[in-house]
């Protein structure tokens, strides 16, 4: 077992003062048989009531709001997880939604015969479906956004690790295998992470096609959905037309 000390921080400043600020933050660390919490602390910017609880697909959210005009809106959440170093999570709840085609992950032509091409491949699929992601996609930000599909994706060769994430998931539920969408972080100083789980029948394995890698050492797990749309770290409204810069840094080490 690995221990691990994170520290993610947020802070979104408005080009002037907002009102009727709600959000929605998936920032803690999940709690499944890989990974264990010895202990967290979430900070949130005052003049904010705050509730915790749990999303339809068992993430860990805290939600909450002000009514007072903010300027700024910031969060921490930080502290230390253990992870064991089987790459297995047995978690089976609501096991068909990942087989489904969902809005960023829906097949065009190509990526049906993309699929298609990957027929003779019968053992280690999602991993030879992680590779070619990797193969065919270049990593290079600011060419997409959190609402490019996959299909977009295959076209334009490039992305992040979301498009990443999406394409690989796509193709991988085109030749019957459940795959989701998982958000964390990886080892080292950046950002949050976007890789994939898919089940093999029995327990949930971890794939990262933006490195070409599984996930059992070096990555901390906060949520998963059918793609980015159903888990992403922080989502919110206000009331006010302004400008927003939001500024994130994360860490993640091994102890």
């Amino acid at each position: 077992m690995k221990r691990y000390i994170y520290n993610y921080q947020t802070i979104t400043t408005f080009s002037k003062p907002i009102d009727m600020h709600s959000f929605l933050l998936r920032c803690q660390p999940a709690i499944n048989e890989r990974q264990k919490i010895e202990n967290e602390h979430v900070i949130i910017s005052p003049d904010y009531w705050t509730e915790s609880g749990v999303d339809a697909f068992g993430n860990k959210i805290i939600f909450g709001g002000t009514t007072k005009p903010q300027n700024t809106f910031a969060y921490v959440s930080t502290g230390l997880v253990n992870i064991k170093d089987e790459a297995t999570e047995q978690d089976e709840k609501n096991l068909h939604i990942y087989t489904l085609q969902s809005r960023l992950t829906w097949l065009n032509e190509d990526m049906i015969d993309l699929a298609r091409s990957l027929e003779h491949f019968h053992l280690d699929m999602a991993e030879h479906i992680c590779s070619l992601v990797h193969e065919m996609l270049h990593y290079v930000p600011n060419t997409t956004n959190v609402d490019t599909p996959a299909w977009e994706v295959l076209q334009k060769k490039r992305g992040v690790c979301q498009d990443f994430a999406h394409l690989m998931i796509a193709l991988c539920r085109a030749k019957g295998i459940p795959a989701r969408y998982v958000n964390g972080f990886l080892t080292g100083t950046g950002q949050t992470h976007a890789w994939v789980e898919v089940f093999d029948g029995k327990n949930w394995l971890g794939y990262d096609p933006t490195h070409n890698c599984d996930t059992r050492q070096g990555y901390v797990k906060l949520s998963h959905g059918r793609d980015y749309a159903d888990c992403p770290v922080c989502r919110g409204i206000f009331r006010g037309n302004v400008l927003q810069q939001t500024l994130i840094n994360v860490t993640l080490h091994e102890l």
